[in-house]
């Protein structure tokens, strides 16, 4: 009984690591392809990134330290895990991009902030350049899409714009917990 007893703790503690990242898928709806790159940001643009316990945030910003996602040809995806209070960015390297996405489009996530009462936060960035349309879905939580140069800040901050298009309208909040990120490249 013993064994069946620990078998059954190994079991649930698998489940528990199961719901305690979120899923992102990344769709290469492009005519080539595209190399996607998961950029930590930490400090970047998180007050929460290491003062425990700041903005009602138990804990500070993860890192991502998992396999970045390599190429990815016409038509394919690849899903990946990333832990659930990771700040950061994501986005296809065209070779003039920075290592944490400077000068290119960006999909940028805040996910520390998923507790009870601050929303975890999304968007696409175009402030330092815009290189890919590209649109950010997730489950239960509302899509934000961009095609090209000129879309809305509604949809994307534009080109330069430092000012967060006056109001961080382009920013997306979503619930708490582990959601089901879709990320596609040309949609």
């Amino acid at each position: 009984m013993v064994s069946f007893v620990n078998l059954a703790f190994v079991g649930l503690a698998l489940i528990a690591g199961v719901h305690a990242d979120h899923q992102f898928t990344l769709k290469n709806n492009c005519g080539s392809n595209i190399q996607p790159v998961i950029a930590n940001v930490n400090c970047g643009y998180s007050p929460r990134c290491d003062t425990p316990g700041s903005g009602g945030v138990p804990n500070p910003a993860i890192s991502y330290n998992g396999p970045q996602p390599g190429n990815l040809g016409p038509g394919a995806s690849q899903t990946l895990n990333i832990n659930r209070q990771w700040n950061g960015r994501i986005f296809a390297q065209n070779g003039a991009c920075g290592p944490k996405g400077e000068s290119c489009t960006q999909t940028e996530f805040n996910l520390d902030t998923g507790n009870n009462f601050t929303p975890q936060a999304y968007d696409i960035s175009n402030i330092q350049g815009f290189t890919q349309s590209t649109a950010i879905g997730v489950n239960g939580c509302e899509t934000v899409t961009c095609r090209d140069v000129g879309c809305p800040c509604r949809q994307a901050y534009p080109p330069g714009d430092l000012s967060g298009c006056g109001n961080d309208s382009p920013v997306r909040g979503c619930s708490a917990g582990d959601h089901q990120f879709t990320i596609t490249f040309c949609p």
